[in-house]
């Protein structure tokens, strides 16, 4: 059946013109025969395919297409190259190329040696020159071939390092130190490159860690102890090593309230630093701590030993920690309170000056629920700046020489017979320190002592006597006596004074100001002496010795001397005293005729006495133009003549 589509016309056509007779039925539609047609079918040298298959060739790959192939490639390949050469780790000689490696244990045993070996590799593709490694060791550090001796920083020249060579260092050392504490070693490679003058270092960073203390370390102590009572610490070092460890010291840090009496062996610094020598393997060094405590009822105090070596043979401190113990103790509520006050001031605060009177008060108290009877209190007074004769007791206590104690008994003072419980009271007594110098030696930081005692006996619930007692011993420090001098001289010292003498108005005349200082038996710290010159002064800027630190303030026309610290004994026992001298300038005016004006004013000395805490606060009469320490200076040369 025809479609519409089929009956299209146009459809017809276009098969008619396709079709294979398309030509001879168009020339017969046209009404036209072959032989009326005077062209020819074809050119005559082309074939004539009526198969549409037959008419496609392959299609072949052009010269244009294979160089923009070729080109593609080229560029894909120079990129690749240079993103290689930009981006390669080699390319360039760098630090990140080097690689410093250690080889050693992680941890270690006190007194083994252990192989150290560090190694470094150029990854470069240029060598290293001058290349040289330096092992930095922990300190306390031994030599493994020699163990008893320190094993100092090392360094190993390599000289060149070969592009992609690998050179190592080797050595044994044996570390010691704290238990579970880590050590680090250092090695730091200095080099160049080739073609480079500028020198570079690396540095890498190993630890290792100790697994073992040195030294063992132990304290012995009671877990509670009365306030006031005698204590004593026992403190026990054992060597862990196979090795002898040699220059070891032991301090120990006391809490506040601990008062050091008596050490067996003694310290050889301080009351808290000994020196152990050399400790064999296996080794043990034992050392007592006697003292008294005190403190408030269930306080804690707490006690820090620390054992280990010095930088050096002459070292006062430790420089590498083996061991070390903390020890706490509680304070109980001792049987019979004490208290004992200087001059109205709990004693453990109190500084006293040399050549004052001291009243000492002993204030007591009957802790327990039951009596006590029979009671007797002891002040034992020590130390070599106590001077003797001017110890008195008060009522009813009695001073015994022989051995420097006040005693109040039952005998002498009958409330002592039978104290009830809460039951309290006091005693009194005075001394005074010795003089600072005694002949041409001054007293270097004076102590003395009091050791406060009070015993008795309380019936037991069995009825048997039963002896209890309380002690508390307080150091009283004597401050330094300072002496301070402040003179004005013309004829002498160290500079030459020019102007009239007596001073006349409206001329100048140049005076020479001398301070001294002597300091007897404390050292003296931050030491400062400050004065103020008239508004009709001058400053005229000599001063002798010229490195003495003096300083002069326009602003307030003051004169600032700072001398810092003044040792103990200076100016005593032929030792000259600490001096500086000045030049100041005076111009008299008619006001002042007849008068002698004060060339200085409002001096001052300020200072810190370093043992016994003190501040030292001295104020000085102004100096006037009255030459009294000028030996050449005649009298009534100081008024001030028209």
């Amino acid at each position: 059946m025809e479609t519409d589509y089929d009956r299209s016309r146009i459809e017809k056509l276009k098969r008619g013109l396709y079709s294979p007779d398309a030509s001879n039925k168009n020339e017969r539609e046209a009404g036209l025969s072959p032989s009326d047609i005077d062209v020819a079918n074809n050119w005559g040298d082309t074939t004539i395919v009526k198969d549409r298959d037959a008419l496609r060739v392959p299609q072949k790959v052009g010269v244009l297409k294979i160089f923009v192939i070729l080109a593609v490639l080229s560029a894909l390949f120079s990129a690749s190259y240079l993103l290689y050469q930009y981006f390669d780790p080699f390319a360039n000689p760098s630090e990140k190329n080097i690689a410093i490696a250690f080889d050693l244990p992680v941890g270690t045993t006190p007194g083994i040696p252990v192989d150290v070996v560090v190694r470094v590799t150029n990854s470069n593709r240029v060598p290293l020159e001058y290349a040289n490694l330096t092992i930095l060791y922990p300190s306390g550090t031994r030599s493994g071939a020699k163990p008893d001796q320190d094993l100092p920083d090392e360094k190993k020249l390599f000289g060149t390092i070969a592009a992609g060579a690998t050179v190592e260092y080797r050595s044994k050392a044996i570390f010691l130190g704290e238990e579970n504490t880590m050590k680090e070693l250092h090695a730091v490679l200095e080099y160049r490159f080739t073609g480079i003058n500028s020198i570079f270092t690396k540095d890498e960073v190993h630890g290792v860690q100790i697994l073992a203390a040195p030294i063992n370390l132990s304290v012995d102590a009671l877990r509670e102890v009365n306030a006031g009572q005698p204590l004593q610490l026992v403190v026990t070092a054992l060597s862990n090593t196979v090795i002898p460890l040699r220059d070891v010291l032991l301090r120990v840090e006391y809490p506040i309230g601990f008062t050091f009496t008596s050490a067996e062996p003694k310290p050889d610094a301080g009351t808290n630093m000994w020196r152990v020598g050399t400790l064999a393997p296996s080794g043990k060094f034992v050392l007592k701590i006697n003292g008294v405590l005190s403190g408030a009822a269930k306080e804690e105090k707490v006690f820090h030993t620390f054992v280990g070596v010095g930088s050096d043979k002459t070292a006062r401190d430790i420089g590498t920690v083996y061991s070390k113990a903390l020890s706490a103790l509680a304070v109980a509520r001792p049987f019979i309170g004490i208290s004992l006050f200087l001059n109205g001031k709990p004693a453990g605060d109190v500084s006293v000056p040399f050549g004052t009177r001291v009243e000492g008060t002993v204030v007591w108290q009957n802790n327990l629920d039951a009596k006590i009877e029979q009671a007797e209190i002891d002040v034992k007074l020590s130390g070599v700046a106590l001077n003797r004769p001017s110890v008195t007791a008060g009522a009813g206590g009695f001073y015994r020489s022989s051995d420097d104690t006040i005693v109040w008994d039952s005998r002498r003072d009958p409330s002592l017979l039978s104290l009830e419980s809460g039951a309290s009271g006091q005693e009194t007594f005075h001394f005074q320190p010795l003089p600072p110098v005694s002949g041409n030696q001054a007293l270097l930081n004076p102590i003395i002592t009091a050791e406060v005692t009070v015993r008795g006996k309380r019936i037991s619930e069995t009825g048997v006597p039963e002896e209890i007692k309380s002690v508390l011993v307080e150091n009283v420090r004597v401050s330094s006596e300072v002496q301070f001098a402040s003179r004005a001289v013309y004829y002498v010292g160290p500079f030459v004074n020019s102007g009239p003498i007596p001073p006349q108005v409206e001329k100048e005349t140049t005076y020479t100001i001398i301070w001294s200082i002597v300091n007897t038996s404390n050292s003296l710290n931050n030491t400062q002496v400050r004065a103020v010159l008239p508004v009709y002064m001058k400053w005229y800027g000599s001063v002798a010795p010229s490195g003495e630190n003096v300083v002069y303030d326009r602003n307030t026309n003051s004169i600032v001397w700072s001398p810092g610290n003044i040792p103990a004994g200076t100016g005593i026992g032929g030792k000259p005293p600490r001096e500086v001298a000045f030049q100041v300038v005076f111009t008299p005016s008619l006001s002042q005729v007849k008068t002698a004006p004060s060339l200085l004013t409002q001096t001052t000395l300020t200072g810190d006495d370093a043992f016994s805490g003190v501040s030292i606060k001295q104020n000085k009469n102004d100096i006037t133009t009255r030459l009294g320490t000028d030996p050449r200076a005649e009298t009534g040369t100081d008024l001030v003549v028209p």
